[in-house]
């Protein structure tokens, strides 16, 4: 289903491009050069999504991921420096991936550390300070194709 849900937000994206402003495809040398620098491999909804959007937002709804390999002097949407930036600011445990804020000083990151049998993983809430190193947090979508729809649709309603 993740993969599904995941199609459908791209559908939303594509049918709302007015409204739209990503960075555009990613190439495999770039997001393996990610992958590298955070020690992690990306699940397969999060790789399609570097693949074809590369980060960006939507109708106020902001989703993290690559720009470039610029990896230590960057900005939000680049989720790949803010991942490392939040590892050394706040502690942030080595298997999360950032991918979005909450609006409340959180942010909604990839848990690399658990996987289902397609290699997706959940996406968590992170709260810089408060969460603990080791804590699993609140679990905000099965997994980042659900994710996504999910605020997408919020986003466009």
């Amino acid at each position: 289903m993740s993969m599904a849900n995941l199609e459908r937000a791209l559908q939303l994206i594509q049918d709302n491009e007015d409204q739209a402003d990503f960075v555009g495809p990613r190439d495999d040398r770039l997001i393996e050069a990610a992958e590298a620098i955070l020690g992690l491999s990306f699940p397969p909804t999060f790789r399609r999504f570097l693949k074809e959007r590369g980060c960006g937002s939507i109708a106020g709804a902001e989703f993290y991921g690559l720009i470039n390999d610029n990896f230590t002097n960057s900005s939000v949407p680049n989720g790949i420096w803010l991942t490392l930036d939040e590892r050394k600011t706040s502690k942030l445990p080595k298997t999360l991936i950032l991918v979005s804020e909450t609006g409340n000083g959180g942010y909604y990151a990839i848990e690399r550390g658990r996987q289902d049998s397609q290699g997706e993983s959940p996406v968590i809430v992170w709260f810089p300070g408060l969460s603990t190193v080791g804590g699993k947090g609140e679990q905000a979508a099965e997994d980042f194709g659900t994710f996504m729809f999910q605020r997408l649709t919020q986003a466009l309603q």
